[in-house]
C-alpha cells in the first residue's frame, strides 16, 4: 500500500481516504484542493495501491499522535481499510463499496470481476472508465484527475485483491472499528446499488439515484461526503 501526505500541518484531526482499486493520489488532491477554498482544516493521508497491504513502517505510529482520525473510502478501499492496522476510528464512510467486494449477494458479482480481470488492456481500461463514471461530464472530470498509473500495474493489483478474498485470513477485517454510514450510487455499474442496500442492511445511508460508481462529480469536496455522517 502506498500512502501520500497531502496535507500534513500538525492539525489535531486526521482525515484519511482510501481510494479505490486503480487510483492513485490525484482524485484526493483535487477534493482537497476543492475543500480548501472553504473551511477545512484537518491533515490530510491518502492510501491507495493495493498489490501488498503493508503500509510504511511509520505508518501506524504517524497516525497515533492525532486526537480523532476520519476515514472515507471509495469503492475497493472500502474493504482494504478494514484489513490495515488502524487506531481508534471517530466516523467511517463507505463510497459505493462493500466489506465483501466480490460477492453475488454484496459485492460485484464473481462473474463480472473475472471478466474484467481476465480483459484488463489498455483498450479496456477505457471502456472501465466509461462505465465507471457512467456520463460524459462525470468521464470528462474524471480524465483530467484520472491516474497516472500503468495498466499493468493495475492489472496486478486487481490479481492480488483477487489472492486476498482466498484467503482466510482476509476473510474477516481486523478492524475494532465500523463503518458509521454508507453513500450508495443508484447508477453504479460496478457494485450494484441493490448488492449494497444488502451489505449495508442496519447502517445509515445516503442514497443519490443518479450517482455512478465515480462519485465526484456529486461530491465536489471533502465536506459534503463528511456531511453524510453528521446526519
Amino acid at each position: 500500500m502506498k500512502t501520500v501526505w497531502l496535507r500534513k500541518e500538525g492539525a489535531e484531526e486526521l482525515l484519511l481516504f482510501f481510494n479505490g482499486w486503480g487510483m492513485d493520489y490525484r482524485i484526493a488532491a483535487h477534493l482537497l484542493h476543492e475543500s480548501l477554498t472553504t473551511d477545512f482544516s484537518p491533515d490530510f493521508l491518502v492510501c491507495y495501491d493495493y498489490r501488498t497491504l503493508e503500509p510504511e513502517p511509520s505508518f501506524i505510529k504517524e497516525l497515533r499522535r492525532y486526537d480523532s482520525i476520519t476515514l472515507i473510502a471509495w469503492s475497493f478501499g472500502v474493504w482494504v481499510a478494514q484489513h490495515i492496522e488502524l487506531p481508534a476510528i471517530e466516523c467511517a464512510i463507505a463510497i459505493n463499496g462493500t466489506l465483501h467486494p466480490v460477492d453475488a449477494e454484496q459485492g460485484i458479482p464473481p462473474e463480472v470481476f473475472q471478466a474484467t480481470l481476465s480483459t484488463y488492456s489498455e483498450e479496456n481500461r477505457d471502456r472501465f472508465n466509461r462505465r465507471m463514471c457512467g456520463s460524459r461530464e462525470a468521464l470528462a472530470l474524471f480524465s483530467t484527475i484520472s491516474p497516472e498509473r500503468k495498466t499493468s500495474d493495475q492489472l496486478e493489483e486487481l490479481e492480488r485483491l483477487q489472492e486476498y478474498q482466498s484467503i482466510e485470513e482476509y476473510r474477516t477485517g481486523i478492524a475494532s472499528w465500523h463503518y458509521n454510514h454508507a453513500i450508495i450510487g443508484g447508477k453504479d455499474l460496478v457494485f450494484p446499488a441493490k448488492q449494497q442496500f444488502a451489505a449495508w442492511k442496519g447502517i445509515p445511508q445516503t442514497i443519490i439515484a443518479d450517482m455512478p460508481h465515480f462519485p465526484f462529480l456529486h461530491f465536489i469536496n471533502l465536506q459534503e461526503v463528511l456531511a453524510c455522517c453528521r446526519k
